[in-house]
């Protein structure tokens, strides 16, 4: 676990404690001089990739209200300004999940209601998206699910290739329930992956989402209800929403796959074949 105190005298913090561990960074909350609170991020040595743009999307997108304002940045660490509050995973899980689906999809008109400057270091969808282009199938696969996973990954070449003009933005990349904290009518996006690439990637892992709501994620009449809620909010194709809806759950199911260790995403495989039914 990296080291905070470090942090702590440099940004004049105190009471850290412990939020989330990941692979490629530790959070905490931690108090600020005035008594407020914050989130302080440190990457782990060498890791994170993209992830280390989070701090450049946060100020791109600042001005929306909808996303944690960077208090400090050095090296490894970054300071953000705490988002109160549940998530909209905790208020789809809590019994109120169209209520739910209906204020992400504000969150994502909000942000994208005037495209964020994109230029900087961010990572392009293409390569970001590259591991479903080179996968291979397990052994362990079924022959459809060889065949959805072939066919998904067409659908993205193909999405890549015929990226509608102007649909160019830079992306959240990762908005999804669980990454959208607050209450009532004040929510804040956290965790983007700050990617760019075509508009209507934006809310594709949102079909796959919250944590524990895969069952209604597998409904077809929820899945319909999201396409149309999502792309009338964002003001997009509806069939080429879904396309990316597909491509992203067949990516995802790559990089799962990729650890030798994971178990087979059955889930995820589940709903792709849902997914591609509705898929162009």
């Amino acid at each position: 676990m990296p080291d905070p105190h470090p942090f702590l005298a440099l940004w004049r913090l105190s009471a850290p404690e412990p939020l989330k561990q990941e692979g490629h960074a530790h959070v905490w909350r931690v108090t600020r001089t005035d008594g407020t609170f914050a989130a302080l991020k440190i990457f782990l040595p060498g890791r994170g990739g993209n992830e280390r743009n989070a701090a450049a999307w946060h100020r791109r997108y600042a001005r929306t209200g909808l996303c944690p304002a960077v208090l400090a940045e050095t090296g490894d660490a970054v300071l953000y300004d705490w988002a109160p509050g549940d998530s909209l995973g905790d208020l789809f899980r809590a019994g109120e999940p169209d209520r739910a689906d209906a204020l992400l999809g504000q969150v994502m008109a909000g942000l994208h209601a005037a495209p964020a400057d994109s230029a900087g270091p961010f990572v392009a969808l293409r390569d970001y998206a590259r591991a479903l282009a080179t996968f291979t199938p397990p052994g362990t696969f079924t022959a459809a699910q060889r065949a959805d996973m072939a066919r998904a990954a067409e659908l993205q070449a193909t999405l890549l290739a015929r990226t509608p003009p102007g649909s160019l933005r830079l992306l959240h990349g990762d908005l999804h329930h669980d990454n959208v904290l607050g209450a009532g009518d004040r929510w804040a996006a956290i965790d983007p992956k700050a990617v760019i690439g075509d508009i209507h990637f934006e809310p594709a892992n949102a079909f796959r989402n919250p944590n524990g709501g895969r069952a209604a994620a597998l409904d077809p009449a929820r899945i319909d209800r999201r396409a149309d809620l999502w792309a009338a909010a964002l003001g997009l194709d509806r069939a080429r929403l879904l396309d990316w809806a597909a491509a992203k759950c067949a990516l995802s199911i790559a990089w799962t796959c990729a650890d030798p260790a994971a178990a087979l995403p059955q889930d995820d495989l589940a709903l792709l074949s849902v997914l591609l039914a509705r898929a162009g």
